[in-house]
């Protein structure tokens, strides 16, 4: 049985319209919403995000929130002002490029990363955190070009084992990528569990980790193997986003749902799984409220969107899809379950 509905909000910094989105939200049959806070949200518009969580709580809705850009998690729009102002701290590919995300294995953001978490959870006190596709940097060029080969990376390489980091892909760099993703996660998962931060939600993208994409190897984004991540003891739900609609079969979509159910529900956790509002192509709307009662029905304990009424104002999420339907079909999706 599903346990939570959710969605993703990305939010206003004009506290007159939050009321009438979370009146909308609660009447969409949404239990929970899932609240972006990005570092110009904590820099600038604090006052903004605790109007949300005030206003989704006084419906009944939890709040789950999303670091979303602080560093590596998720996206790097709107950039990262710690990386701005320190790009030592930025991921190298390979080739010297620098990417847009923080390197797990630099000290320094480790820290100043841990240190906002207890700020932020501080401030807003929320129901759960939620950690968002943690990740090494993609490139086309994969596996040629690939991330990362900071001093930081190249310094612990060489400590764990006796020898440089090499500048092609190999299997020991992937086993080094995976295993300093999972260290800086287990790390900063226990720390906002630590100081307070509820219910922990980590969502791992599902590309690729088994060949099965064709035109990619596995590992391309760090994470060639799901299960010691949901082993992490402070984790209560493991999460993935298996978007298929604009660009894989169906398939795609039921593997990995079914993958991730049975995982989390060997460790005992719950299983969240995400389905697309975006990227909707024309005519392809329904195949939203399909996923949504294909995922409830293989499983998944909690359900999410990605994002509220099908994030309209983006041009880049935008491929021509009926927003407003798109999201019709959230809401009789979640109204049915």
């Amino acid at each position: 049985m599903v346990s939570d509905k959710s969605v993703a909000y990305l939010g206003c910094i004009d506290p007159h319209h939050i009321e009438g989105d979370m009146d909308e939200i609660a009447a969409s049959g949404c239990t929970s919403i899932v609240l972006t806070v990005n570092e110009s949200d904590w820099n600038y518009y604090r006052k903004a995000r605790k109007a949300i969580m005030e206003a989704a709580r006084a419906r009944g809705l939890k709040v789950y929130l999303n670091m979303h850009g602080f560093g590596i998690f998720a996206s790097s729009w709107p950039s990262s002002s710690y990386l701005l102002e320190r790009p030592e701290a930025c991921q190298l590919f390979n080739t010297g490029r620098r990417t847009t995300l923080a390197c797990p294995n630099h000290e320094g953001f480790s820290a100043w990363l841990k240190d906002r978490i207890k700020e932020v959870v501080e401030e807003f006190g929320p129901d759960g955190m939620f950690w968002d596709e943690p990740r090494f940097q993609d490139s086309e060029g994969w596996p040629q070009e690939w991330a990362c080969r900071c001093e930081s990376c190249r310094r612990a390489f060489e400590t764990k084992y006796g020898k440089p980091l090499p500048e092609e892909v190999s299997p020991e760099v992937l086993e080094f990528r995976q295993e300093s993703l999972l260290r800086f996660l287990k790390e900063v998962i226990k720390v906002g569990k630590e100081v307070g931060g509820g219910e922990s939600v980590l969502c791992l993208m599902p590309w690729d980790r088994t060949g099965r994409e064709p035109k990619l190897s596995p590992g391309w984004y760090g994470v060639v193997d799901w299960e010691p991540f949901v082993e992490i003891p402070e984790l209560d739900v493991f999460s993935t986003d298996p978007y298929w609609i604009h660009c894989q079969p169906f398939e795609y979509f039921e593997s990995n749902v079914k993958e991730a159910v049975q995982l989390a529900g060997r460790y005992g956790k719950k299983c969240q799984i995400w389905v697309q509002a975006v990227w909707i192509p024309p005519g392809k709307e329904a195949e939203v409220r399909r996923s949504l009662l294909a995922a409830a029905e293989m499983g998944a304990d909690m359900l999410a969107v990605w994002s509220f009424r099908g994030e309209p104002g983006s041009h880049v999420l935008d491929l021509g899809g009926d927003t407003e339907l798109i999201w019709e079909m959230v809401k009789e999706a979640y109204r049915s379950l």
